[in-house]
Parts: C-alpha cells; structure tokens; sequence
C-alpha cells in the first residue's frame, strides 16, 4: 500500500483502521493526532506506525504531518463549530503537501430520518435539528464545491451506524438492553441503517488501494437490511433483555420531557457553539465525578431485574430509530468491486463476545461461538 495518513487517529474508527492495516503487514501507516493524550491507544503499535502530532485546524502543522503521504484519510470530530473549519483545513493542508487522494468520512445524518428512498449523490436535506448533522452537510457542500480539483482526488463516504466491537454506540445500547431501559419507536419497524466497523475500514482501505481516480460521494453501510426489532432481538437476550417487553414510542410525535427540550436549546448554533466553549475549560477530573454522579457511584449488578415502565428517550435515537429507508450502497460496491468482509450475524457474534469479556453477557446465557 502507498503511504496513507489518518487525521483523528486516536478515535474508535482511526484505530480500528490503523490496527487492520498493522495487522495486514503495512509498514507505511501515518497516524496524525492532536495532542499527547491521543497517543494512548496507538502505543501498542510500537514502531510499526509513524505518529505525528498536528491540530486539524492548524494548516501549517498539518502540512508539514502529511508531507509524502499518498493518501489522507479524514476522521477528525470534535464540536461541531469545528468540524467544517477542520475539513477546509485538511483539504488545503493535502494540496499544500502534494497528497492525491482525499478520503472524507462523513455521516448519513446528513440525510436525516431518510424519509424518501435517497441516492448517494443527492444533497443533504436542508435543515436539521442537530448540530453534527448540519456541520457534516455543510463540510459535503464545501467538498462539493472542489470535487473536481484536478490535483486532488476527492471521495466522500457517508456511513451509518458504525456498530460492533468497541463502538461507543454500541456499548450504548448494550448497556440499556442489559439495563432494561432501553425502547423501541415503533415497536422497531425503522431501519437500522448501520455499517460493522470492520466493514466500514474495509471501505477506507479500498479507496485507498484503488488504482484509478474515485472522486465522488458514495454512501457505505452492511450488506443486510436490518430493522431496529431485529438488531436489538440479536443482542437482547444474551444481554437478559426481552425486546418484546420494552415499551414502544410513538414515531410520529417525539415525547417531550425536561431532558429533551435542554437538548433542544442546547442544539441551537449559538448555544452548541458556548457550550463546547464551555466544555474544554472543565477539568477532566471534574468531568468524571459529574458522570460517576449521575450514573450512580456502584454498579455491581448491570442486569436490571424489571423493565422500565417509561422510556427516557433520547432525540438523536428516537431520530434513528424513524429512519424509513436503507441508504443504498451499490455504487460503492460497484465502483470499487466491494463485498461487506463481515456479514450482519458475524457481527453480532464477534459484538456478543466482545461483550462477554466485559462482562455484560447474561450468567445464564449460553454464549454461541459457531
């Protein structure tokens, strides 16, 4: 492989693609991340990845990070105030350093709750309510706007859900199941729009290993299509949980509650912008008492003995749970010959025994391995 650089190194999907790539034999992985404490989980690589320290929105830093690199692989995050600031500076610091191809990682948020059957070149829909999501359009539309550079190879790619092994998401969802509090909007007739990790870093790496030019906006997700009743029915049991016994909520009216109007006002551009402001000026010990507060000081039982009367329902969820359509994904499978290495009921299974080493998988739940 020629040399390829990821921005955002340190996250969930950056270390995910750069331990398949290590794993694989590569010897020309670049790993860019922001500051010391990102580098924690890149140590057991040793040798075997480069790794640069660079701000993505430091254009002169970052140039310098990306110099001899093929391909650069975006996944910075952060507030989303920064993420369009972050992508122009990416951009222009891989042209600066002469790199050829751009791989972007967007979101299928940016498609909201996929009301319509929806192509991967249609645009985004015009408004959403959070903030992410209209930073996300807003970054595709600049890209839009330089898709054909002639320098600089551009490829966009919107994933769904990233589930599996060591998703934030997932573990999410797995400890609501296990807690008994989690629900279904419309008793989980939505789609699950997802993609397995190990799929999505398969995407990224057959961007970077195609031989020809790949410009464009391609959505990327699993092979299956897999209803929310179905994705939680795969993992409730051995979680101790019944699907059929959580409460379902109404899909066409979202339940408002105290919790959720403050996620309201705080999803407003000023007020979003103020409060991650707000945020990194907290000191992180002080960030893990509020959480330990919140959550309850012990945890020894994670398997809740009764369900939960009421849901206490999220906006983001109730939102993905009402996805109407799966995104299609056959231009990408088409453009560049992929098929998903990973199909729907392998993921649950490696997701079940990663869960059982945390220690989330029910006593009495015989785990399958076959």
């Amino acid at each position: 492989m020629k040399p390829l650089a990821v921005i955002g190194a340190g996250g969930f999907v950056g270390q995910s693609l750069i331990e398949s790539l290590v794993l694989d034999g590569s010897t020309s992985v670049r790993a860019v991340v922001r500051s010391y404490r990102n580098l924690a989980g890149l140590c057991r690589f040793g040798s075997a990845v480069d790794v640069r320290l660079a701000n993505a929105e430091d254009p002169v830093a970052l140039s310098d990070a990306l110099a001899g690199a093929h391909t650069v692989v975006n996944l910075t995050t952060g507030p989303p105030a920064g993420i369009v600031r972050s992508t122009r500076t990416v951009f222009d610091a891989c042209s600066r350093a002469g790199v050829q191809r751009f791989v972007h990682l967007s979101s299928a948020v940016v498609y909201g709750d996929v009301l319509r059957p929806t192509g991967d070149d249609d645009p985004p829909i015009s408004k959403h309510w959070m903030p992410y999501a209209r930073a996300k359009a807003a970054s595709e539309q600049w890209l839009r706007e330089r898709l054909d550079d002639a320098a600089l190879d551009v490829v966009v790619l919107r994933p769904g859900i990233v589930w599996g092994v060591r998703s934030p998401h997932t573990m999410d969802l797995a400890t609501s199941l296990a807690a008994k509090s989690a629900y279904l909007v419309d008793r989980g007739r939505g789609i699950f729009n997802g993609i397995y990790i190990t799929n999505l870093t398969s995407c990224i790496r057959a961007c970077a290993e195609s031989p020809d030019r790949a410009s464009g906006f391609y959505n990327v997700g699993d092979s299956e299509r897999v209803t929310w009743n179905e994705f939680f029915q795969a993992l409730g049991p051995a979680l101790d949980c019944d699907p059929a016994r959580l409460p379902s909520v109404d899909g066409e009216r979202f339940p408002r509650s105290l919790g959720s109007t403050i996620d309201s006002i705080q999803s407003l551009p000023l007020m979003n912008e103020l409060y991650h402001r707000l945020k990194v000026h907290v000191p992180d010990g002080l960030k893990a008492a509020i959480r330990a507060r919140l959550e309850g000081r012990y945890r020894y039982e994670r398997h809740a003995a009764t369900y939960a009367a009421r849901a206490s329902v999220s906006r983001e969820l109730w939102h993905l749970q009402r996805v109407r359509h799966k995104l299609p994904v056959d231009k990408f499978a088409s453009r560049f010959r992929f098929v998903p290495p990973v199909t729907f009921r392998e993921g649950i299974r490696r997701t079940l025994t990663w869960l059982d080493a945390l220690g989330l998988v029910s006593r009495g739940h015989a785990l399958s391995l076959d």
